[in-house]
């Protein structure tokens, strides 16, 4: 790695690849590959079928492996097309696969000596797998053509660490001034009922609503089951405890936990609020925060972000550990929620 990033500072004056005119049938393929990739991106499919009908005798193992193949075989018939590569970067890290997903930044820095979001990922990976030296190259890579930039990510890495270090508390905070809590929620059962950890962070939430009378409450979850969302039923059990239904405000879009993040950021952005408390699950405590204080920063909010945890372990002890698995999905939502999530028409 430290060669190549050395060959890639030294090659800081070299132009990318130029474009290529392709034939109809060599356009109808990179369409159909782009297509199939982002469909398994977002909803998956049949695997088999994609086998059969668009890979065509290629052995598959999941929806993650159809996107990778998809946007690998983009690139390959486009190399000038760097936000495949990018995708296929992406897609393997999804899947955990951070040797290569690094191999695939590399390449993608032998194309264009000058990718700033490719050393980014880079020095995120190399934090990932605790990496100093590593992360420190890739840091200097950056800084030599973006310093700006490489000082941004340094103090969002930096940032990472300590929350990642900062012990779980079962202590509801009762802050001052008009909070905000923000409650994240949890995937309904088939039959649109909430499931156990989602009971437990609404439990927590009202202890924090009760804590701070003058609060607003964000619930967020867009995920429909039943014709309900999260946010819908979290509405409707909060007014049942007992709290105003002018206090709530439902957040029903978002898909995920960076989609809870930019979305709610943007409704602090418009109702305003002094501080975030933020409701969730111990185990994805750690996460969310990192998301939600980056989502933030990502609408010019420097506001402090509060811990309130559900606990889902058996003690406070369990709850701290952090696993590799852990490390990786904390920089990966990181590293997204900044706005380098690279496929085709979408940075999140």
């Amino acid at each position: 790695m430290i060669r190549r990033i050395a060959c890639g500072l030294a090659l800081l004056g070299a132009l990318a690849a130029p474009a290529i005119a392709y034939d109809d049938a060599t356009e109808a393929r990179i369409r159909t590959l782009v297509d199939t990739g982002m469909q398994y991106y977002w909803s998956g499919g049949d695997v088999k079928k994609a086998e059969a009908e668009v890979f065509k005798g290629i052995t598959l193992h999941g929806r993650y492996d159809v996107v990778e193949q998809a946007f690998a075989e983009a690139s390959t018939l486009a190399p000038e097309r760097l936000d495949f590569r990018y995708a296929v970067a992406s897609t393997q890290i999804i899947q955990k696969k951070i040797p290569e997903a690094e191999a695939t930044y590399q390449e993608i820095t032998r194309h264009d000596p000058r990718a700033t979001d490719a050393y980014a990922w880079m020095a995120a990976l190399a934090r990932v797998r605790g990496d100093a030296d590593a992360a420190a190259l890739a840091d200097i890579a950056l800084a030599g053509l973006d310093r700006a930039q490489a000082l941004q990510y340094r103090a969002r890495f930096a940032r990472t660490e300590a929350i990642l270090a900062d012990p779980p508390t079962l202590a509801v905070p009762a802050l001052p001034g008009k909070p905000v809590i923000l409650v994240l929620g949890y995937a309904l059962a088939k039959d649109g009922t909430m499931q156990p950890p989602l009971m437990d962070r609404l439990a927590v939430a009202l202890k924090a609503a009760q804590a701070n009378p003058t609060a607003r409450l964000i619930v967020t979850g867009g995920q429909p089951q039943a014709g309900v969302t999260e946010a819908d039923l979290m509405t409707r059990w909060l007014v049942e405890q007992g709290v105003d239904r002018d206090r709530i405000i439902g957040e029903d879009k978002a898909k995920d936990t960076v989609g809870n993040g930019l979305n709610a950021a943007s409704l602090i952005k418009r109702h305003g609020g002094d501080a975030v408390i933020l409701v969730t699950s111990a185990s994805h405590m750690r996460r969310a925060r990192v998301v939600v204080e980056e989502s933030l920063a990502q609408y010019g909010l420097a506001l402090p972000v509060v811990p309130a945890i559900a606990l889902d372990a058996p003690s406070l002890e369990e709850a701290a550990k952090v696993s590799p698995d852990e490390r990786l999905v904390v920089y990966r939502d990181l590293m997204r929620t900044s706005g380098l999530w690279a496929y085709p028409g979408l940075q999140q």
